[in-house]
């Protein structure tokens, strides 16, 4: 679901629309709605539980996670745990996480299941914080996976090996097809603008590009990414058969240094090495199972 409090600080209300009468959709609540203790509130506590209702009758309730903000800083925790409390009653029985990035922020409670970015992902793994996410976005430019244009395929291919040593549960992913500049301001054509208008990385802010009957067409980079969750499931599937430690020490011995999001192999070499063992011990424990 969209964030419930505008990013940076959850100080507001985000932009809805709506029909008052059946007459035409106005403006409900902007920017300058204050997040809590006003008309925004008393509209949360009436529109949350129609809203889980009709996703519960839709049977995708237990499949929906909800958003508070989006990565508060030291300085916003306040504001975000303010607007965070206004709701928790609300949200009590649902699946809510956040992009948080400031372990200090986690510390403190305010975020149960942090959505880290990749280059924060250090600080959470060394304090063995449990149900850990990772995204990356705009800013995840040095050392750290990310699928950019201009970066070398491995960067991408990495993320679901990473993911699967690092036992990561999640992955929120910016951007898939945004399409337009800074703040939506105005529209890009996509095939000729791939920045935002100057605004991200080229690449950042979208993954596949529109095609003419509303489906779409896939990227290089879109195809490299399938590659990686096949590479996170097969790990998986071999953990299935020789357990986690056996699967971990065989990713572990392909690389001559722990591998880290910010220490990594990318060469194409590594990864047919990583398929060609996985096949092979499956192949292997196949056998095992064939003769027990």
């Amino acid at each position: 679901m969209s964030h419930l409090f505008t990013q940076w600080g959850a100080v507001a209300a985000p932009k809805i629309m709506g029909q008052v009468d059946g007459g035409k959709p106005v403006r409900l609540f902007s920017w300058d709605t204050p997040a809590v203790g006003g008309e925004y509130t008393v509209f949360l506590h009436a529109f949350l539980p129609e809203l889980k209702e009709f996703l519960q009758g839709c049977g995708w309730l237990e499949h929906t996670w909800f958003h508070i903000s989006d990565e508060p800083n030291d300085a916003e925790a306040d504001t975000f745990a303010l607007a965070k409390a206004s709701v928790a009653d609300l949200l009590q029985d649902c699946k809510v996480v956040d992009a948080l990035s400031s372990y200090p922020i986690y510390k403190k409670g305010i975020v149960e299941r942090p959505i880290v970015s990749a280059d924060h992902m250090d600080a959470f793994l060394e304090e063995h914080v449990p149900h850990l996410w990772t995204y990356y976005c705009t800013v995840q430019a040095i050392k750290v996976p990310n699928r950019f244009i201009a970066m070398p395929s491995g960067r991408n291919r990495i993320l679901g090996t990473l993911l699967y040593r690092y036992a990561i549960e999640g992955f929120l992913h910016w951007g898939f097809n945004f399409y337009n500049t800074k703040y939506s301001a105005a529209r890009i054509d996509p095939f000729r603008v791939t920045d935002a208008g100057a605004f991200f990385p080229s690449g950042d802010p979208f993954l596949v590009y529109p095609a003419p009957d509303g489906t779409a067409y896939d990227s290089v980079r879109g195809a490299v990414l399938c590659q990686a969750l096949a590479d996170l499931r097969m790990l998986q599937l071999l953990e299935s058969q020789i357990g986690r430690g056996k699967t971990v020490a065989m990713l572990d011995g392909l690389y001559e240094r722990p591998i880290t999001f910010t220490d990594y192999p990318c060469r194409e070499d590594f990864f047919e090495q990583l398929r060609a063992e996985i096949a092979g011990m499956l192949s292997l424990s196949d056998e095992d199972h064939a003769s027990a």
